[in-house]
Formats: C-alpha cells, structure tokens, sequence
C-alpha cells in the first residue's frame, strides 16, 4: 500500500471504517506484525501468543502460495472461514494485510472495498 494517510496506522483505521464487520487489520512483513488497529468494541479472541501464532500461520500460508505462482497465477488473497470469525490474507507487493471479520461479514465486498482503496493509492 502507497500512503495517502499520514500512517500506516491511519490507513488500516480507513480501511477498519469500510464495514462494521471488520474486527481487527494488521501489516505483516517478513513473518512479523509490524502495525495493526482493532476495532474499539472488538475483544480479541485470542491472547497475545496465540495471536502472534495465527499471524505467523498466515506467513506461512502465504509462503505455500507462493510455490504455485508460476504454472496457476499470483496469489491475490485467501480467506479461511471459522465458526467464530473470518481471516483474510491479502496479498501486497512487500507484505501481507492481514484482517479478520465477524463470521458473518461479507468478505467479498470487503476485500473489493479494500482492492479499491490501494488501486487509488
């Protein structure tokens, strides 16, 4: 993502305002969550271990995507869906966005609000 906001920390607030639903944005680069906001009325569902377990699974996966660029396409992003919330990994030229969403947000609308937002960047 380019800056159109004065910080990373104001850009994942902007996106944090494109749906109620949205819970929680994060940066990861090189395996580590380097900024994140959650939304004020949003308890996490994890403690801070497993959460930095989760953002680590997320690289990880991210790094498995990778290995088929080639023969299927670049990565764009990935959902997994649980029964308690949505974790969606979004795929930036030098890092992952990383969100998670209550179970019932629309997810693609999100991530095509979001899409949006960095094609105007």
């Amino acid at each position: 993502m380019n800056t159109l906001f004065d910080s990373p920390k104001e850009q994942y607030r902007k996106i944090l305002e494109i749906d109620e639903a949205i819970r929680f944005v994060g940066r990861i680069q090189n395996k580590q969550v380097v900024a994140f906001v959650r939304r004020n009325d949003a308890e996490p569902l994890l403690d801070e271990e497993m959460g930095n377990m989760a953002h680590y699974q997320a690289s990880l996966k991210a790094s498995m995507e990778e290995m088929f660029d080639g023969p299927l396409g670049k990565t764009n992003w990935m959902i997994t869906s649980k029964e308690f919330v949505k974790l969606i990994t979004l795929f930036l030229d030098d890092g992952l966005l990383i969100l998670s969403l209550d179970s019932d947000g629309d997810h693609d609308r999100i991530i095509k609000a979001i899409q949006n937002i960095n094609a105007s960047l």
